[in-house]
C-alpha cells in the first residue's frame, strides 16, 4: 500500500482527530470548543500537522495517520514536568482559549533558538492501526517520524514531550528507546515521555541525533525574508505569494530584492556569479532557494542581540 504525507489543513483536523479523540483535548473545554482551539493552532507560526495517506484507498477512507506538535512556552514545559499530570493537550486548548496561551511567541522562539533551545509538544501521532497491516503499518510510522524530523529540521531544541494516550501508541515509543518515561497514568491510560540531547547520546542512528543537531543561521535573514522563502519553497508562485500575503504583486518584488540584498550582504559567494543579462534575479532566487531548502536554520526565528556579531 503506497503511503505519502503532507501538511495537514483545517479540513484535517476533525478527520485527524476522529482517529483517536483522546488527543483532541477536550477534557476541561468541551469538544466544540477544542476544536476551536485546534482552528487557532493551525494558524499558527508554530503548529505542524502532517496527513498520512494511500492513494489505494477510497478518498473518504485515503487518511491513514494523522501527527500535530507545537512550540510551547519553556514555563510551560518547565511546569509540566515538575508536575506531570494526564490531558497534556487539555490544559494547552484551555490556555488557548483563556487568552492565557502557553504557545511559544515569535520573540520566545527567536530566544530559545539562539539560547538553550526551544521545547516540542507532540499533540497528537496516531494511525488506522485497524486497517493497516503490519508492513504498512510500519511504513507508515517510518514515514511519520521522517516528516517529523524534517519540519521540525532547523530549530535548535532543547526538550521534545509526548503523551501517547492509546496502547499502539504507547507502545511505539516505548520501542523507539529514545524518549524516556516521566509520568505513568494508569487511570487515565496515559503516559509522560520525554526526549533530549541526552536521552539520545549513544545511539548511532537515532532520528534524535538529527533532531539535535545544532546549526546557527547565517544569512541573518529579516522575519519577513523567512516567510517569503518559507511560502516560495512550498512552490507558491508571485502572485500566490501575494494573495497568502497579503500584499500586492509590486511590493512581492520588493521583498524579494530586498531578501536578495540581505543574501548579497551577508553571503555574496552565493548569488556573486548570477550576472546573466537574461533571467539574473531568477537565477538568484533559485540559489537562494536551493540553499534554504538545505540550511532550514536560516528560516527560523534567531535573537542576533544575543551574539556578538563583531
Amino acid at each position: 500500500m503506497p503511503i505519502t504525507w503532507r501538511p495537514a489543513t483545517w479540513n484535517d483536523i476533525e478527520p485527524g482527530l476522529s482517529i483517536q479523540p483522546k488527543y483532541r483535548g477536550d477534557a476541561i473545554v468541551g469538544v466544540q470548543a477544542a476544536l476551536e482551539a485546534w482552528k487557532h493552532l493551525i494558524r499558527g507560526r508554530f503548529f505542524y500537522s502532517t496527513v498520512l495517506e494511500s492513494s489505494s484507498l477510497p478518498r473518504s477512507h485515503r487518511m491513514v495517520g494523522f501527527g500535530a506538535s507545537v512550540l510551547v512556552s519553556s514555563e510551560f514545559a518547565d511546569a509540566e514536568l515538575a508536575n506531570p499530570r494526564p490531558d497534556i493537550n487539555s490544559r494547552v486548548m484551555a490556555s488557548i482559549l483563556s487568552g492565557r496561551s502557553v504557545l511559544a511567541t515569535p520573540h520566545e522562539v527567536a530566544l530559545a533558538n539562539s539560547g538553550d533551545g526551544v521545547n516540542v509538544l507532540i499533540l497528537c501521532g496516531t494511525w488506522r492501526h485497524e486497517i493497516l497491516s503490519p508492513p504498512d503499518l510500519q511504513d507508515t510510522q517510518n514515514l511519520s517520524v521522517s516528516g517529523f524530523v524534517e519540519v521540525h529540521a532547523g530549530y535548535r531544541i532543547r526538550r521534545i514531550l509526548q503523551e501517547p494516550a492509546a496502547e499502539p501508541e504507547k507502545s511505539f515509543v516505548r520501542r523507539s528507546m529514545e524518549f524516556r518515561l516521566v509520568a505513568d497514568f494508569p487511570e487515565a491510560g496515559r503516559e509522560l515521555f520525554l526526549m533530549t540531547r541526552e536521552s539520545v547520546q549513544g545511539m548511532p542512528g537515532s532520528v534524535g541525533n538529527i533532531l539535535f543537531s545544532v546549526r546557527e543561521p547565517t544569512l541573518r535573514l529579516r522575519d519577513s525574508d523567512q516567510q517569503l522563502l518559507m511560502a516560495a519553497l512550498r512552490g507558491a508562485t508571485d502572485q500566490e505569494l501575494a494573495s497568502g500575503l497579503g500584499f500586492t504583486l509590486s511590493a512581492v518584488k520588493a521583498r524579494w530584492r530586498s531578501a536578495i540584498a540581505r543574501v548579497e550582504e551577508t553571503m555574496p559567494d552565493l548569488v556573486c556569479d548570477a550576472v546573466y543579462h537574461e533571467g539574473r534575479g531568477a537565477q538568484k532566487r533559485h540559489r537562494v532557494l536551493d540553499y534554504v531548502r538545505s540550511h532550514p536554520e536560516e528560516l527560523r526565528p534567531f535573537d542576533w542581540t544575543t551574539k556578538n556579531l563583531g
